[in-house]
């Protein structure tokens, strides 16, 4: 990650009061530049976030909704996709407690002294998963050229894959 001066994804967590605070965030093309190499080259998604914060722990729960761009599987072209996901987080003050059974939550754990609570890697982490495994086109919306290009190559390829002989099959002939 490139080292930006980048305030607008912390939150101040010193003198914050208990209970419920809600905060809305906008993520933009220029948050993904401060990732290098990253599957996303930009966003316009909005982010509404509840933090519940309590004496040993804080509860971050998100809604996160808009469009990213990536590259298509198939053509490598821009691929716009949907996003719309919720995303939890429990930020717990002290020390990792190796003993401690956690349950199953994607616990942060941030020593007591911390004055600030900084999302953006939280918001990453959580827009990269939400990401489908496979992310094509349409095929109707797939540069025509490239996939031309794809069916080819792949009449070659079977071709040469039916000419090998399969390396099993002299084990074949030992079960004879």
């Amino acid at each position: 990650m490139k080292k930006v001066n980048n305030i607008e994804y912390i939150i101040p967590i010193k003198g914050l009061s208990i209970g419920k605070h809600h905060y809305n965030f906008t993520i933009g093309n220029s948050f993904f530049e401060e990732y290098e190499k990253s599957e996303i080259f930009g966003a316009n998604l909005e982010i509404e976030l509840t933090l519940d914060k309590q004496a040993t722990f804080i509860d971050v729960k998100g809604g996160f909704k808009g469009t990213v761009i990536t590259e298509c599987d198939r053509c490598l072209g821009e691929l716009e996709l949907e996003i719309d996901f919720m995303a939890s987080l429990l930020v717990r003050f002290g020390k990792i407690d190796p003993e401690e059974e956690i349950g199953g939550e994607e616990v942060l754990f941030l020593d007591p002294s911390e004055s600030e609570l900084d999302l953006r890697q939280f918001f990453y982490d959580y827009i990269c998963l939400a990401l489908p495994i496979q992310r094509v086109h349409k095929e109707e919306e797939c540069d025509p050229e490239i996939l031309e290009k794809l069916k080819s190559h792949a009449l070659v390829s079977e071709q040469k894959i039916e000419i090998k002989e399969s390396p099993f099959d002299k084990l074949k002939t030992l079960m004879n």
